[in-house]
């Protein structure tokens, strides 16, 4: 069977479609893996998602869904998370875009949120003794296992960070509830997902065209990620886009990003940083087979 996970993201919309080859044994093959820069986060004003970012969202979700039908897909299956989680106008936006787009939208809550991307990335690696990073645009989830309490949520990704960082104030303080709960020192394997971290690992490994194959479970340590942090907030944005691995709509939100995991990774006390390209997308599928 092949499987179609389409993800509405605050920057990206992202569609990857899976061969589904042994259920039983988690043994997939991604045969397609898109993503649109979609920037949706920028249409929302005054606490709510406007008719322009709908316009935009109905626009790249059936984007994504033409593309998956040229693989004939058994299923297609759209989730969003915290672009359309964190508005006053939340139902009627989700409403909207499942009526202009053909489909309907499973909205995650911040919980499966985290438990989704921790499925995700353990599956092709252990996160026993570990802890799970996603940097979003919108939020940022830590979490440190599947049970009741061990997975935290804060309304503070990349993109909120560069639109609102006077709202937000200090970071220390806005990330405090996922540094306070979660396990701490040398000894914790740290694992982080998302966008901002896989731009960082091909930026590390000079990729000229990314290819998630060779940043897989690679590690980073925290004074090497402030530093690159420190050269690219040093650097135009014009010069930044003459990276290959910066495209248009990263390179504006890279060093808040890193800024979330810089200040995550100091505060656990942990060394060093793992980047998995296996994430909530991927988790998401897990999910779906299994039911």
């Amino acid at each position: 069977m092949k499987y179609a996970v389409i993800d509405v993201g605050s920057n990206t919309v992202r569609l990857c479609v899976y061969d589904v080859l042994c259920p039983e044994k988690r043994k997939f093959k991604t045969i397609m893996n898109r993503k649109i820069m979609a920037g949706l986060a920028a249409y929302i004003v005054d606490g709510a998602f406007s008719d322009e970012g709908i316009a935009e969202a109905i626009l790249a979700v059936k984007k994504c869904i033409k593309r998956a039908s040229y693989l004939s897909p058994d299923r297609i299956d759209v989730f969003a998370t915290a672009v359309l989680r964190n508005i006053s106008n939340s139902a009627q936006a989700i409403a909207a875009i499942e009526q202009g787009a053909g489909c309907t939208i499973s909205l995650l809550s911040n919980a499966d949120e985290a438990h989704l991307g921790f499925v995700g990335a353990s599956s092709r690696g252990t996160l026993d003794d570990g802890a799970l990073i996603d940097i979003g645009g919108g939020s940022t989830e830590l979490c440190w296992g599947e049970g009741a309490g061990q997975a935290v949520s804060v309304p503070v990704g990349a993109v909120r960070l560069k639109e609102s960082a006077d709202r937000i104030g200090p970071l220390s303080l806005a990330l405090a509830p996922l540094i306070q709960q979660a396990p701490k020192g040398d000894n914790v394997l740290l694992v982080g997902v998302g966008g901002t971290l896989t731009t960082m690992a091909a930026l590390f490994e000079g990729m000229q065209t990314y290819d998630p194959r060779l940043i897989h479970q690679m590690t980073y340590g925290t004074n090497a990620i402030a530093q690159i942090n420190d050269i690219l907030k040093a650097m135009p944005l014009e010069k930044c886009l003459e990276l290959p691995a910066l495209t248009a709509g990263r390179a504006d939100i890279i060093t808040q990003g890193l800024d979330i995991a810089v200040t995550v990774l100091q505060g656990l006390q942990t060394p060093a940083l793992t980047v998995s390209t296996t994430d909530l997308l991927f988790g998401q599928l897990l999910e779906l087979v299994a039911q």
